[in-house]
C-alpha cells in the first residue's frame, strides 16, 4: 500500500519529535524567511512552474475517485455477501428497474410485452446473473397496478457495476413505459455525480465569499487577494496530488469535497495570519526583509504548529480501514502540507516583491488601527472570570445535550436529492413496495454434503427453529420453516424425493435457497433496519453455535450497520487517545506549560460536542430540514462524527495556537498573566475572527450541497467554528487563564531541561 495508516501516523509523529530533539535546536525560521526574501523571484518562478504543471491534472481528480467507501472487505456482512454469491449463486449487487404507465395495468399484454422486450438483451449479458420480473412474481406489482418492479442481479463487484450500469441501460428501450433505475450501482453513480456538482458549487461560492471576507478584514484589495491567491495555488497542487495518489490507491469521491473545503479554508487562514503579521511589522517601521524575517519567526512558527496539530487530528483517520476515512486522511495530509508550503514560501516571496504595496488599493477601513472589540471583552472577562465562565460553560453543555440521543446509521438513497432518478426510484420502492422499511436478515448456514442427509436436515431444522426464537424475529423463511407445527419427521418425508415436490412455493425454496453445503434462511422483522433492536437480531443470530464443521454468515442492512459501527468505534477511542496525547505534547513543547495544553484539549472537546449536538438536532431529528432542503435521516451517518472530530480538533487548535502565541509573547515580555491575556486577545482577535469567518463561509457553502453527508459535515464544521470563536476562545479560554494565573505557565525545571527548545522569541 502507498499509505498505511498506523505506520504513516507513527512515523510522522516520530519525525516531528526528532525534528525538535536537542535542547539547543531551534526552528531556523528567521534565516529561512531572509533566504526566501533574497530569492523571492526564483521562489515565485518555481511556484509558477509547479502550478502550471498541476493545473491540467487538478480538474481530472474527480474522474479517478471511487464511489462509496463506507465499508471494508473484511466486515462479516461483506464476507456473507460473498458467500451468498459464491455458494448460493444469489447476487447481492442488483439494479432495481421500475416500469410504469399511467393507464396500462402491469398485467396488460402490452405492458408485459414491453417489459420482456426491455430485459431481453440484459438476460444475454455475461455480467447478468438473474432477471426477476412480475410475470413470475406477482408481488412485484404496485398496489395501484401500474408499476412493475424488475430486479437484475449482477455478477460484478459494486465499483465495476457502477461502470457497467450505463452500458446495460443503453440496451433497454422501455417504450411506451417509463423506466426508473435505482439500486446500489445507480445510487453510487449518482452519488459521484452529485458530489462532483457539490464540489463545483462549493468552490464557486467559497472563493468569492472568502475573498470578500478578506477584503473586510484588511480593507485593501492587494492584502485581500494575496491570501486567496496563495490558498488557491495550494488547493490546485493538492488536487493534482490527489489525482496521482488515486491512480495508485482507492480514494473515495466524498474525500474530494472535504479536501477542497479544508484546502480553501486552511490555506487562506494561514495566509491571513501571516499577511496580517507582515503588515503589523511594516507598521513598526521595519524594512521589508526584517518584517518578513519577523513574520516568519513568529507567525511562521504558529502556522507550523497549527499545521502539525491539524495533521495530528486528520492523520488519525488513517487508523481506520474504511476507504472514505482513509481517503480524507490521505487528502488532508496532502492539502495541509500544500497549504503550509504555500504559506511559508510562496506567500513571503509575494510579500517580499510587493513590500509596502500590500497596503495599496484601500476600499475599506483599517480595522487593525481601530479599537478592537476584543479588548473590552477580554478586560471584562479578566474582572469577572467566574461570572463569564459558568453561564457560558452551561450554554455549551446545553448545546451538547442532544448527543445523548445520537443514533448511528449508514448511507442510503435518502442522502441524494429527489431530483435524481435513482432517488425517485428508491422512493417508489419504499412507498409502493415497502422496500427498506423493515428489517430483512439473510442468513447462510454452511455445512458439508447434501442438505437432505439425515444429519444435515436435522441441523437445518434445529437452526431454523433457533432462528424463530431470536428476540424481535417475526418471520423466518426457509425449507425447514414451512409451518409452526411441522416436526423433523415431516420434513424428512417431504424431502426424500425433492425433485418430485409439487407445491410451487416449496419447490421454489428448494431451487433458490439450497445448494450442496449451503442453505439460506430469511429472518424478517417489522423493525427499522437502523434501530438498535435490529442490530440485536444480528447479534442473537451470530451467538448460535452451529456445531462442528458448520458456519453462520449474516448479511442485510442491519448486519451492515452493526459491523460498520463496531469496526469504526472499536478504533475511535485509539484515534482519540493518539490525537490527544500527541497534541498535548506538541503544545507543551511550544508553550512550555503543563496546564495550557490540557485546557486547549478540553475546550476543543466542548466545540466538538456542540457540533455533534447540532447534527443530532438538525439531521437526525429533522429540525430546519425544510430550510436546508433535505429529508431527515433519523440517524447520523456513522463516519460523520469521526470525520468531524478529526477536522474540528485540528482547526480549533489553530485558533488556540494563534491566540496563545500572542499571549505567550506578551507574558514572556511582561510577566503579567492577566495583561498578557488582554494584549493577546486584542492583537489576535481580529485575525482569529477573520480566519474563523472565512472557514465558516467556506463550510457553510457546502450546506448547499445536494449530498446530505456533505451538507451535514459543512453545517457541523460551521457551527463548531462559530462556537469555538465566539464562546470558547473569546470567553471560556481567557476566563480559565485568568483563574489559573501564573500556573498557566508552569513547567517543572527538570522537564524544561529535557524538552526540545522551541520557545517563542518574544
Amino acid at each position: 500500500m502507498l499509505f498505511d495508516g498506523p505506520v504513516l501516523l507513527s512515523s510522522g509523529i516520530s519525525a516531528f519529535i526528532f525534528a525538535l530533539s536537542g535542547t539547543k535546536r531551534r526552528l531556523m525560521l528567521e534565516s529561512f524567511g531572509r533566504l526566501v526574501y533574497r530569492r523571492r523571484y526564483a521562489v515565485l518562478a518555481a511556484w509558477v512552474v509547479v502550478v502550471l504543471i498541476a493545473l491540467p491534472f487538478a480538474p481530472q481528480a474527480p474522474d479517478q475517485l471511487k464511489p462509496g467507501g463506507f465499508t471494508t472487505p473484511d466486515l462479516p456482512s461483506v464476507v456473507a455477501r460473498s458467500v451468498l454469491r459464491d455458494r448460493l449463486e444469489i447476487s447481492t449487487i442488483t439494479v432495481e428497474m421500475l416500469f410504469e404507465h399511467p393507464q396500462l395495468n402491469a398485467f396488460d399484454p402490452e405492458f408485459v410485452s414491453a417489459v420482456e422486450r426491455s430485459v431481453a438483451d440484459l438476460r444475454q449479458m455475461p455480467e447478468v446473473l438473474s432477471v426477476r420480473t412480475h410475470t413470475t412474481d406477482p408481488g412485484r406489482v404496485s398496489a395501484s397496478g401500474n408499476i412493475a418492479h424488475v430486479t437484475v442481479g449482477l455478477d460484478l463487484p459494486l465499483e465495476d457495476a457502477v461502470d457497467f450500469i450505463d452500458e446495460a441501460l443503453a440496451t433497454v428501450d422501455p417504450a411506451p413505459l417509463t423506466l426508473r433505475a435505482t439500486g446500489g450501482p445507480a445510487l453510487y453513480r449518482d452519488i459521484s455525480l452529485a458530489s462532483e456538482n457539490d464540489l463545483r458549487r462549493g468552490e464557486a461560492i467559497a472563493f468569492p465569499l472568502a475573498t470578500l471576507t478578506l477584503l473586510l478584514v484588511f480593507g485593501t484589495v492587494i492584502a485581500a487577494i494575496t491570501p486567496a491567491a496563495v490558498g488557491g495555488a495550494g488547493v490546485a497542487i493538492a488536487l493534482a496530488l490527489v489525482f496521482f495518489i488515486s491512480r495508485e490507491v482507492d480514494v473515495s469521491v466524498f474525500a474530494l469535497n472535504i479536501v477542497t473545503l479544508l484546502g480553501i479554508g486552511i490555506g487562506i487562514d494561514y495566509s491571513l495570519f501571516y499577511t496580517s503579521r507582515f503588515r503589523e511589522e511594516l507598521a513598526k517601521g521595519k524594512t521589508v526583509e526584517d518584517a518578513l524575517a519577523a513574520s516568519q519567526t513568529l507567525a511562521g512558527r504558529a502556522i507550523f504548529f497549527s499545521a502539525v496539530t491539524s495533521l495530528i487530528g486528520l492523520t488519525s483517520l488513517l487508523l481506520f480501514d474504511t476507504m472514505v476515512l482513509r481517503s480524507v486522511g490521505m487528502g488532508a495530509v496532502v492539502v495541509i502540507l500544500a497549504a503550509l508550503l504555500a504559506a511559508m514560501t510562496l506567500l513571503p516571496a509575494l510579500l517580499g516583491v510587493m513590500g509596502h504595496g500590500v497596503n495599496r488599493l484601500r476600499v475599506g477601513p483599517s480595522w487593525s488601527s481601530r479599537r478592537s472589540v476584543w479588548g473590552p471583552i477580554s478586560r471584562t472577562v479578566m474582572k469577572r472570570p467566574l461570572l463569564v465562565l459558568l453561564p457560558t460553560a452551561a450554554l455549551l453543555i446545553a448545546m451538547a445535550l442532544p448527543v445523548r440521543n445520537l443514533r448511528l446509521g449508514t448511507v442510503d438513497a435518502t442522502i441524494l436529492p429527489d431530483s435524481l432518478e435513482s432517488r425517485q426510484g428508491f422512493d417508489i420502492l419504499q412507498d409502493e413496495f415497502g422496500f427498506a422499511l423493515n428489517t430483512i436478515v439473510p442468513v447462510v448456514l454452511l455445512f458439508d454434503g447434501d442438505p437432505f442427509t439425515a444429519d444435515n436436515l436435522a441441523a437445518l431444522y434445529a437452526f431454523g427453529r433457533a432462528l424463530e426464537t431470536v428476540e424481535h424475529a417475526e418471520r423466518v423463511t426457509s425449507v425447514v420453516n414451512l409451518g409452526p407445527d411441522w416436526e423433523l419427521e415431516r420434513y424428512a418425508a417431504l424431502y426424500q424425493r425433492p425433485e418430485s415436490i409439487t407445491d410451487a412455493s416449496v419447490s421454489g425454496l428448494v431451487r433458490n435457497t439450497l445448494r450442496p453445503g449451503a442453505a439460506l434462511f430469511i429472518v424478517e422483522s417489522d423493525l427499522h433496519p437502523f434501530s438498535p433492536e435490529a442490530a440485536g437480531i444480528v447479534t442473537g443470530i451470530r451467538s448460535f453455535d452451529p456445531g462442528a464443521g458448520r458456519e453462520i454468515h449474516v448479511d442485510g442492512g442491519a448486519a451492515d450497520l452493526k459491523d460498520i459501527v463496531d469496526s469504526l468505534y472499536s478504533r475511535f477511542p485509539l484515534a482519540i487517545a493518539v490525537v490527544l496525547i500527541v497534541t498535548y505534547i506538541s503544545l507543551m513543547l511550544l508553550f512550555r506549560s503543563l496546564l495550557l495544553p490540557l485546557k486547549a484539549v478540553v475546550l476543543n472537546g466542548l466545540s466538538i460536542f456542540a457540533a455533534y449536538g447540532a447534527l443530532v438536532f438538525v439531521f437526525q431529528d429533522g429540525n430546519f430540514s425544510g430550510l436546508l432542503n433535505f429529508q431527515p435521516l433519523g440517524v447520523i451517518e456513522a463516519t460523520t462524527p469521526i470525520l468531524l472530530f478529526a477536522i474540528i480538533f485540528g482547526l480549533s487548535m489553530d485558533y488556540e495556537i494563534f491566540l496563545l502565541s500572542r499571549v505567550a509573547e506578551a507574558y514572556r515580555r511582561t510577566g503579567d498573566n492577566a495583561g498578557a491575556v488582554v494584549e493577546g486577545l486584542e492583537k489576535s482577535g481580529l485575525i482569529i475572527t477573520g480566519a474563523a469567518a472565512i472557514l465558516i463561509v467556506v463550510a457553510a457553502s457546502f450546506v448547499l450541497a445536494d449530498v446530505v453527508v456533505v451538507k451535514a459535515i459543512g453545517l457541523g464544521l460551521a457551527i463548531a467554528i462559530f462556537v469555538d470563536v465566539t464562546l470558547v476562545r473569546a470567553l471560556v479560554a481567557p476566563a480559565l487563564m485568568r483563574l489559573f494565573g501564573d500556573w498557566n505557565w508552569y513547567l517543572p525545571r527538570w522537564l524544561d531541561r529535557i524538552l526540545p527548545e522551541v520557545r517563542y522569541a518574544g
